[in-house]
């Protein structure tokens, strides 16, 4: 994955890079790096960045955004899973009494290293899958629309992310990684403070 592994506790960023550009950046800690798989936390309250319009206003609408902005993370503690190659990453959600509230799959450019973490590109579509494993739905349909319409993706694209999330359903049927591992049930050491962007984390390579 990477040309490094990571320690538990160190300080990493993740970021996605479109032609050039960062459109969305979180400092994170490491839970876990063996060369094959990754492991990040978000916590609730992390400063962040995120895309936004000519205003400066946050926006969902990608394709025209045209800076980043500084927001919090609100509402939910972030697990990132990630493996080696994968095409999506699977996040666990939890409220910030931690109730578990979903796994969360995440379809994305195959992660990649560099000097302060962790590159990849979010592509919009995301399948969500009940806690028990007994349902799911997707979701952002029409942001993938929105993105065929502006030339980021095409419906080729869509048909093979479907076939993906396909598979990981499978994967959660049968209880394959990440879904029988217990992951629901971790928790980050005490005292663990929020993490912070690193100087130069923002340099592109």
């Amino acid at each position: 994955m990477t040309e490094r592994t990571w320690k538990p506790g160190e300080l990493v960023v993740e970021r996605h890079v479109f032609r050039g550009n960062v459109h969305f950046a979180a400092p994170m800690w490491l839970v876990a790096d063996d060369g094959e798989r990754v492991a990040t936390y978000l916590p609730v309250g992390t400063t962040f960045q995120t895309m936004a319009d000519e205003d400066g206003k946050p926006t969902r609408e990608f394709h025209r955004a045209t800076r980043r902005v500084f927001q919090p993370w609100r509402d939910h503690h972030a697990l990132h899973l990630t493996r080696a190659g994968d095409n999506y990453n699977v996040t666990l959600f939890w409220t910030e009494d931690w109730t578990f509230r979903c796994w969360y799959v995440n379809f994305q450019e195959p992660l990649r290293g560099y000097a302060h973490g962790f590159e990849t590109m979010d592509q919009t579509l995301d399948l969500v899958i009940f806690p028990d494993l007994q349902g799911h739905f997707w979701k952002d349909e029409d942001e993938f629309q929105w993105g065929i319409e502006a030339g980021w993706y095409t419906p080729a694209q869509e048909e093979a992310l479907r076939a993906i999330g396909a598979g990981v359903l499978e994967d959660a049927k049968r209880g394959a990684w990440p879904f029988a591992d217990g992951w629901e049930h971790w928790r980050p050491d005490a005292g663990l403070g929020l993490p912070v962007f690193p100087e130069g984390w923002d340099r592109l390579e």
